[in-house]
């Protein structure tokens, strides 16, 4: 009896998605949706969808191409950070760059600082602040 539930179980007879639902599933992680609210849909546990993402399970099929960044619960993407690092470029006010993106000032002044999303490159400053009477050519 034993064997018979071994080799059942190397056949993946025990799986609990088909691979329509796999595949759909991959897709739909690399589209942004959340591994959690996929498992509840489907009436798996949230280990049953990472392990699918991670490969451990379903190796065979197509896996998209992971994005750039992944951040674990961001509410921002590089492509924002890009966008604020301009706004900061700009001198427009932390308040209302946070206001814009649903965050707190803080977020944006430590994306400024460099203390997150240190990895995304900073723009070069247009001009500088203040240029001196005595400086000047």
């Amino acid at each position: 009896m034993d064997l018979i539930l071994a080799q059942g179980y190397a056949l993946g007879m025990n799986r609990k998605l088909t691979q329509d639902q796999a595949q759909s599933i991959l897709l739909r992680v690399a589209a942004g949706e959340s591994q959690k609210n996929l498992a509840r849909e489907y009436g798996v546990e949230p280990s049953t969808v990472s392990s699918l993402v991670s490969g451990r399970t379903w190796p065979e099929l197509e896996r998209p191409p992971e994005p750039a960044v992944r951040v674990r619960g961001a509410k921002l993407g590089p492509e924002d950070i890009q966008d604020i690092l301009r706004r900061l470029a700009a001198r427009e006010k932390v308040g209302d760059i946070a206001e814009v993106y649903q965050v707190t000032r803080q977020t944006i002044a430590n994306i400024r600082r460099g203390k997150t999303w240190g990895h995304i490159p900073r723009p070069e400053p247009a001009k500088p602040r203040r240029v001196r009477v005595w400086e000047q050519d």
